[in-house]
């Protein structure tokens, strides 16, 4: 409204006295009594809100450096390092720090086989004009799949994939002849326990199972396969599956391949067992289209399959095996290659053959890392602290909160926090003779390399304690985390809490700017008025002086003439 009053332009016109600028300096004359002092008080405290919340900023980082310290978290980092190839290893915070040995035997390995060639994924393996059931698992699981009348080898990938049986399907082209391309089975887990099982009666033969079963030597296949006396049961296990037929005595053996060919070796459902059996050289010899636990028992009969049967299997690329490997001088055996079962919050992975040995020591520094920074902020918050509560006889220079006991308290506080903690303990010395002896000892922050300078910095020396933790790392901890967690409280009570004496003080300064704000805003509208009201009332005087002013000239002219005619 202030400037309404340049608006008068008749003011001082009559009177020459009355005039704008004299209101003008009346009101500022009044602003400089009535205002001018509130609004120092408001900058002043704007001044000491923004210093404050700086240095509550910095104090928050303090805070955070040191929560690591004060809950000990710090401490349990490890380091790993391995010494060979054989193992990598990977140790979570908080292990014991240790050492040890591994010499691997063996590694774990996955059960895979692979079929005979076909001459496309496309061949149709399923010629018999009606679905086929399909026994088919890994380790202690077994599933049986259908695979549906005139299905390809990619048909039969696809539905033991489909199953999730742990057992992975593929099918490459080796690029090798007329049937360059072959199923591949491959058990998903490792371990001696998860061999692949898989009973393909029914289908074209896969290949899958290259042992040859051959019995003991006859004269000829005239020649009775049981002389017992009495009929027996020939009984052969397949994955847990027994198929049994029962052999008459005096049975020949033409008749056992024929009953054998036929189908007759049938499961307790009265499903047969696929074989295909031959007479050669004098012995009875057949394959079975399945793979996995495969035992035959013929007890009584003159076959004696088990002790003339060469066990092995060319179709099988990788035979399933636990790893197998010493440590720290026993024996160990996992069905897996990664061992996390063996050491608390240690995971060792087998690599490779061959010895390695294992460091885990304490991560000392990463500690001192810790250590060094919170040193490096915290000094940093106690030069803004001094800046603070700064005074200056020569210059008269006085800091913005010098005085205030929420600041001047807390140099000697967070010394006490950290000095003023003593730990006792058990110590070694030695007598002027050189016998040593127990004694009590003190721990002190200077023996762990904290000094402490009259302007309140403090200095930290790397290697002290890393020496010392070196010697006694369980009462440096334990001195660090005392310490520190005091200092924690002191911060959250005097800085950083909700509660804390420096938040309240901020409160109170946020109040009092409001305060002052609401006051010189009353005060600026009373001088508005005041000087509106006075505006008003020179312009009336100025206008009642001009009206004199002009009579008095209209009288002085009558008169002049009145003169003038008299001569």
């Amino acid at each position: 409204m202030g400037s309404d009053f340049g608006s008068l332009s008749s003011l001082g016109i009559g009177s020459g006295v009355l005039t704008s600028n004299v209101i003008d300096k009346l009101k500022n004359a009044d602003k400089e009594i009535m205002v001018k002092p509130i609004e120092s008080k408001l900058e002043l405290a704007k001044k000491k809100e923004k210093a404050l919340s700086e240095f509550q900023a910095i104090g928050a980082i303090v805070k955070t450096d040191m929560i690591d310290l004060a809950s000990g978290s710090v401490f349990a980092k490890v380091n790993t390092s391995v010494s060979g190839s054989s193992v990598s290893v990977s140790a979570s915070d908080g292990v014991k720090p240790q050492t040890f040995d591994i010499n691997v035997n063996n590694l774990a390995q996955n059960d895979i086989y692979e079929s005979n060639g076909f001459s496309g994924s496309d061949e149709v393996i399923n010629t018999s004009g009606k679905d086929q059931v399909l026994n088919i698992g890994v380790g202690g699981v077994s599933s049986t799949i259908t695979l549906k009348a005139g299905s390809t080898l990619n048909d039969l990938k696809d539905t033991i994939n489909n199953a999730n049986i742990g057992i992975t399907a593929s099918i490459i082209d080796t690029g090798i002849g007329n049937n360059p391309y072959k199923l591949i089975l491959k058990a998903n887990d490792t371990g001696a326990e998860n061999i692949i099982k898989f009973n393909y009666s029914g289908i074209e033969d896969l290949g899958l199972n290259a042992i040859n079963y051959t019995s003991a030597s006859f004269n000829s296949d005239t020649d009775s396969i049981n002389n017992s006396g009495t009929a027996q049961t020939f009984k052969i296990t397949v994955n847990g599956d027994e198929y049994t037929m029962n052999v008459a005595d005096g049975e020949s053996v033409g008749d056992f391949i024929n009953a054998l060919n036929n189908g007759n070796l049938k499961d307790s459902d009265g499903n047969s067992l696929g074989i295909n059996a031959t007479y050669d050289n004098g012995q009875i010899k057949f394959k079975m289209e399945a793979v996995g636990d495969i035992s035959i028992d013929d007890t009584n009969l003159l076959s004696d399959f088990n002790s003339n049967t060469a066990f092995t299997n060319s179709n099988r690329i990788q035979k399933a095996g636990d790893a197998d490997f010493i440590y720290n001088g026993v024996e160990i055996n996992r069905s897996s290659n990664k061992i996390d079962d063996l050491i608390p919050g240690v995971t060792i992975n087998l690599s490779s053959t061959g010895n390695s040995t294992v460091n885990i020591t304490s991560n000392i520094d990463e500690i001192t890392k810790s250590i060094q920074k919170f040193v490096a902020d915290y000094n940093k918050m106690i030069s803004n602290l001094q800046s603070l509560t700064a005074f200056d006889k020569d210059t008269g220079n006085v800091g913005l909160f010098q005085g205030e006991s929420e600041f001047t308290s807390l140099g000697s506080s967070f010394y006490s926090d950290i000095f003023g903690v003593v730990l006792s303990d058990k110590g070694e010395a030695s007598d002027r003779n050189g016998n040593k002896y127990t004694t009590d000892i003190t721990f002190s922050a200077t023996d762990l390399g904290f000094d402490y300078n009259r302007t309140g910095m403090i200095s930290f020396d790397a290697d002290k304690f890393k020496d010392a933790y070196n010697k006694n790392p369980d009462l440096v901890e334990r001195f660090t985390t005392t310490a520190f967690t005091n200092l924690k409280v002191d911060f959250d009570s005097k800085i950083t809490g909700d509660n804390s004496s420096l938040n309240l003080l901020s409160q109170e300064l946020k109040t009092d700017e409001k305060s002052y704000k609401q006051r010189m805003d009353a005060m600026n509208q009373f001088l508005e008025t005041k000087y509106e009201i006075m505006s008003k009332q020179f312009a009336a005087y100025d206008e009642m002086i001009n009206e004199f002013n002009a009579k008095s000239q209209s009288l002085t002219m009558m008169i002049q003439q009145a003169i003038n005619a008299k001569k």
